[in-house]
């Protein structure tokens, strides 16, 4: 590859990476099957200790989306409701510096939707519409053998690095939701899935709604001396 492939590989690789970002809220058109098929097959190629490959997706079309979500909200709307996840995401007691991150990023999103936060009822309606994918035309959900370690978490996250970047790369959006995770037995019944199945997340994509004010939040990233340290 000479110096100029060089060069515009990078810009574009650059490119991607900056422009992905969380999108909440997208147009009312659809995806092809024959583009899903072409970011699959790009992100196939994420590597994998042991050449494992253990994630697994399911591709939702809006049927299944909508018999999902009702499920959920069943589920939620029930006395008997106990949110037990498939993992933690978080953990139990957010510390410094995380907590305050965390608190952040809910800020900005609620900021961006003009939902104030004490207005309960708004901010529970609006976490509700992750399991609508954000109205997208199509969703993702990974799931994981529940028999694997932890080395094929950091293997899955490779996976989602690659996807996202695919979906980018086909001038779309998308969002990873690891609030499924948190409704694993529902998935498992809608889908039709073992218990060994863990739900790692959901990921909504489609064409993004450039003009939704929750897609123009500030995308906050801190700089490399915050994060890295140099070893002579």
């Amino acid at each position: 590859m000479c110096a100029d492939d060089t060069t515009g590989a990078r810009r574009q690789f650059t490119d991607l990476v900056r422009r992905r970002r969380s999108v909440r809220a997208f147009l009312d058109t659809d995806v092809s099957r024959a583009q899903i098929e072409t970011i699959l097959d790009i992100a196939r190629h994420a590597p994998s200790g042991g050449n494992m490959q253990p994630w697994q997706v399911h591709v939702l079309g809006r049927q299944t989306i909508d018999e999902l979500r009702d499920a959920i909200r069943a589920a939620i709307a029930a006395p008997s409701h106990q949110e037990a996840g498939d993992y933690r995401y978080y953990p139990a007691k957010p510390f410094a510096p995380y907590g305050d991150r965390i608190r952040q990023a809910g800020h900005d999103l609620y900021e961006a939707l003009g939902i104030d936060r004490r207005d309960v009822a708004a901010r529970r309606e609006q976490k509700m519409k992750n399991f609508d994918f954000f109205g997208a035309p199509a969703g993702l959900l990974v799931t994981i053998d529940a028999r694997l370690e932890r080395g094929s978490w950091i293997d899955i996250g490779l996976f989602l690095n690659a996807l996202s970047l695919a979906i980018v790369s086909e001038g779309l959006g998308c969002c990873l939701q690891a609030s499924f995770s948190s409704h694993g037995d529902v998935v498992r019944k809608v889908l039709d899935l073992d218990a060994q199945k863990l739900v790692v997340c959901g990921v909504a994509f489609g064409h993004a709604d450039e003009d939704h004010p929750v897609n123009r939040q500030p995308l906050r990233r801190h700089d490399v001396a915050e994060f890295a340290r140099f070893h002579p």
